[in-house]
C-alpha cells in the first residue's frame, strides 16, 4: 500500500513539474513576443513540447490606439519551431519554423486633412496614421526608435516561415466601406528585429503590395498608395 502511495506522490510531482515548466515557457514567451512587437497578445491554448517546440491556438495582437478594430492581427493556430540553445543562452534567439494558419490582418488608416492658411481646396493636403506604425513613420520621415543600451539585448530571427489562408480587413477613416479580402499565401526567409537581416515590417510592407493589388476600390487604393509610397 505504501508503494502504491509512492507512486502517486511521485506521479503528482512530476505533472506538477511539467505543468509548471510549461506555465514558465508560455509567460516568458508571450512576455518576449509583447516586446518584440510593442504589442499587448493574447491567445486561447498554448502548449510546449520539449525541446522547442509551441502550438498556440486563438493568438491575438491588440490594438494600441484605435478607432475601428480592437486587434491588429489574429490567427487560429501558430506552430512554431524554437531552437532552445540560442532561446537560453543567446542573445538572437533562433526560431527554424515558424507556420501561421487562417491570419487576419486589421489595417486602419486614420486621413487627417491639413489646410494651408488660405483655406483653398487645391491646398489641401492629407497624412495618414496607421495602426501598424508604417504610414506615420513614412508620412512625416520618423526615424528609427533608438534603444537604450541594454545589457543582454535579446533579438529574433525567423529562419522559414509561412502564412497560410490569410485574410485583410482594410478601414479608411474617410471612406465608410470596409475591404475584405482574400490575401496570397507567404513564405519568408530570415525575419527578424535584428538590424542584420530582413525587418519584420518589411514583410508586412510586402502583403501591403499584396493588399494593394486585390483592391478594386480606386479611391482606396489612391489613398493607400500616398500612405505607404507605394
Amino acid at each position: 500500500m505504501k508503494k502504491f502511495n509512492w507512486f502517486i506522490i511521485i506521479g503528482l510531482f512530476l505533472i506538477f513539474i511539467f505543468f509548471i515548466k510549461e506555465k514558465v515557457v508560455e509567460k516568458y514567451f508571450f512576455y518576449k513576443v509583447s516586446k518584440w512587437l510593442e504589442r499587448r497578445v493574447d491567445f486561447d491554448e498554448f502548449k510546449y513540447n520539449f525541446p522547442g517546440y509551441i502550438s498556440i491556438q486563438g493568438f491575438k495582437v491588440r490594438n494600441e490606439d484605435t478607432k475601428f478594430y480592437k486587434n491588429t492581427f489574429n490567427a487560429d493556430k501558430i506552430f512554431l519551431n524554437i531552437d532552445l540553445n540560442s532561446y537560453l543562452f543567446k542573445k538572437l534567439v533562433i526560431i527554424n519554423e515558424l507556420k501561421i494558419e487562417n491570419p487576419e490582418f486589421y489595417l486602419e488608416i486614420i486621413e487627417k486633412k491639413n489646410t494651408s492658411d488660405d483655406n483653398k481646396e487645391e491646398n489641401v493636403e492629407s497624412t495618414f496614421k496607421d495602426n501598424i506604425g508604417i504610414a506615420e513613420k513614412i508620412n512625416n520621415k520618423v526615424p528609427d526608435k533608438v534603444w537604450p543600451e541594454k545589457i543582454r539585448d535579446i533579438n529574433f530571427l525567423i529562419l522559414k516561415s509561412y502564412i497560410i489562408n490569410g485574410k485583410a480587413f482594410v478601414k479608411i477613416s474617410s471612406i465608410p466601406k470596409q475591404s475584405n479580402i482574400e490575401l496570397s499565401s507567404f513564405e519568408f526567409t530570415n525575419v527578424g528585429n535584428d538590424k542584420k537581416f530582413q525587418h519584420y515590417k518589411n514583410a508586412l510592407e510586402i502583403m501591403l503590395f499584396d493588399i494593394l493589388g486585390r483592391i478594386n476600390d480606386f479611391d482606396k487604393r489612391k489613398i493607400l498608395e500616398k500612405a505607404y509610397n507605394l
